[in-house]
């Protein structure tokens, strides 16, 4: 008997351990910094999200740490549409308080890739933004994309946009039913 209360001791230690990981914690809009508190992950990763967007000549940039979304670590994302260009970069990284790190994104490649895509931003309204312009596509953004969808900001200002441009194939993994975003 003496075994069993030892053994389920040391077991209840170890699985205690392995979900008790903890990551810092923060979000900040419009700012490469953030205050950061400490929070406890379910997994043993943290993240660091940084993204970039610029809209009609205004610089928007946010980053977001906290516990890993591992289908995102590493991807580097990035959209251009009519006035619009939109990147981020989720770093993670192993371990307790791993994310220590800032704000960082790759740098952008703007060679032309011979790829040609519609391009339109349309606001207040979920209808397809129609469209006769054209945009060459750069780097590795080499897909065409068409989004309609509804954003809400911290601030709860809502808005309907339509937009088509180029993207690249991580931002195609990307969910954004849930994305960090800006709005002019």
């Amino acid at each position: 008997m003496k075994n069993l209360v030892v053994l389920v001791c040391v077991t209840s230690a170890l699985v205690g351990s392995v979900f008790s990981y903890k990551c810092y914690s923060c979000f900040s809009r419009n700012s490469t910094t953030c205050n950061e508190t400490e929070t406890e992950c379910l997994g043993d990763r943290c993240m660091t999200g940084s993204q970039h967007a610029y809209n009609n000549g205004t610089v928007y940039n946010s980053i977001l740490k906290g516990c890993a979304n591992e289908t995102l670590c590493g991807a580097k994302g990035s959209a251009v549409m009519e006035n619009v260009k939109y990147r981020f970069y989720m770093n993670c990284c192993t371990g307790n308080l791993c994310n220590t790190d800032g704000y960082e994104l790759p740098a952008e490649d703007p060679t032309p890739n011979g790829v040609k895509c519609p391009t339109a931003y349309c606001k207040g309204s979920f209808q397809e933004c129609k469209t006769e312009k054209e945009m060459n596509c750069t780097g590795s953004m080499d897909q065409c994309f068409e989004f309609r969808g509804d954003t809400k900001d911290p601030g709860d200002t809502e808005g309907k946009y339509s937009v088509k441009g180029c993207m690249n194939s991580d931002s195609c993994k990307f969910n954004f039913d849930c994305a960090l975003g800006f709005q002019n």
